[in-house]
């Protein structure tokens, strides 16, 4: 019974000892907290609640090519979805930057139907309303938009000459000479415009901006179509005909503004980013990520925009390059040949008085079997000292001892303490 007792005791104990390993090891490699990046903009998430469409958009071959009246005669189908297809395609831009997180569609949705409201109302939600949609979907920043245009219309231009001589050279040879020419040039041109108005609002439902957002691209073909030629050798009529050269007008290039190819393609796709209205779309879109930045921030480069260098970081680079190079003479006075500059000045550390060898090429090094020039043994034809630092990459230098003339280019190496004390 004793024996029983005190294994069961044991047993407690040694039940009890694992779980304050167990509890004391996961006390201890808890993993620390990471200290942010301050560097970075913090990330935000941001709402695209509903485009509206105002454009008058509808095209039975969905290029906006053909005027309403005729297409709605044959078809009152609209091919796009400009409110849902411009939703989408903001969301994508907003992703790229990595710093505004788009609110997920179904997210949008769970929200409206807790709130009983929908797509259509979002312009009728006041202050409270926006401030209460943007707890529920713990958004920093909620965006609407209006397309008010939205199209590519185009226009088809031509210009044609035509040209007729004949001469009679006498007229006791009956002999007449004649040619009749033409030539015309077709070109389109497309243009593609889109514009909106964009409305920024704060989690606390106040509204940050109205922004309008313009972008527009053209796209032109010309081609080329030559009239047949036709002669007249003789006064009996005998005649020389070509035929007509048929109307050449290239191949359709990317981007692609064909009515009879974009009929074919669907919208917010990346085929429809290489038509001339994609890229004007996108163009569009990428403003107003910018322009959300601009008026709301965090402050960060957009994967679309060239970071500008200031003139100190220009400066500070152009420095940086100068101090790899090597120290050389980079003018000597003909007139006065003690007035000599050097390629260095206070970037490299420079001190009045510092002194330096200069050396020139001498003899050349020849490879063994081609006799080709590798390089030259280095000669020291000159000491000199820094008298004048002008800049930061530039100083004046003064000959204190010479066995040669010095030149332009010839290289220059700092002494050191050890040489300029013998």
């Amino acid at each position: 019974m004793k024996r029983t007792i005190s294994l069961f005791l044991i047993m407690v104990f040694g039940v009890y000892l694992v779980l304050d390993i167990v509890a004391y090891g996961n006390t201890t490699t808890a993993p620390t907290p990471i200290a942010k990046n301050n560097s970075q903009p913090s990330t935000k998430r941001v709402a695209v609640l509903h485009f509206e469409d105002k454009s008058n958009f509808d095209s039975p071959t969905g290029c906006g090519c053909v005027p309403n009246f005729i297409g709605k005669i044959f078809s009152t189908k609209k091919h796009w979805d400009l409110e849902a297809g411009f939703t989408t395609m903001l969301e994508r831009k907003l992703a790229e930057t990595t710093v505004y997180q788009p609110v997920s569609r179904d997210e949008l949705l769970d929200a409206m139907a807790e709130m009983n409201i929908s797509q259509h109302s979002f312009k009728k939600l006041n202050k409270e309303q926006i401030a209460q949609l943007a707890k529920l979907l713990k958004a920093d920043v909620l965006v609407m938009g209006e397309i008010q245009k939205f199209g590519m219309p185009r226009m088809k231009g031509t210009a044609s000459r035509s040209l007729t001589e004949s001469n009679r050279e006498t007229q006791s040879v009956p002999l007449t000479t004649s040619y009749m020419g033409g030539i015309s040039a077709v070109g389109y041109r497309n243009k593609a415009t889109v514009k909106l108005k964009m409305k920024f609002y704060e989690a606390s439902g106040n509204e940050i901006a109205t922004v309008p957002i313009d972008a527009s691209l053209v796209h032109s073909l010309a081609g080329t179509q030559i009239a047949g030629v036709e002669a007249s050798i003789t006064e009996s009529g005998s005649q020389l005909r070509f035929g007509q050269l048929s109307e050449q007008h290239g191949k359709y290039e990317r981007p692609i503004t064909k009515p009879t190819e974009l009929n074919k393609i669907k919208f917010a796709t990346p085929e429809y980013d290489r038509t001339l209205l994609g890229m004007a779309t996108n163009e569009a879109l990428k403003k107003t990520v910018v322009a959300l930045r601009d008026n709301y921030g965090p402050n960060f480069l957009t994967p679309w925009e060239t970071p500008v260098e200031t003139d100190e970081e220009k400066q500070k680079k152009v420095i940086e390059e100068a101090a790899k190079r090597p120290i050389k003479v980079t003018y000597v006075d003909s007139e006065s040949p003690d007035i000599i500059y050097i390629n260095a000045g206070s970037a490299r550390g420079l001190a009045i008085g510092q002194q330096f060898s200069v050396y020139t090429d001498g003899e050349p090094i020849r490879d063994v079997d081609t006799g080709e020039i590798l390089d030259y043994k280095l000669k020291k034809i000159a000491t000199v000292a820094v008298t004048e630092i002008r800049n930061d990459r530039l100083s004046m230098v003064k000959i204190l001892e010479k066995i040669g003339d010095l030149k332009r280019g010839d290289l220059l190496k700092a002494m050191s303490s050890d040489e300029t004390t013998q």
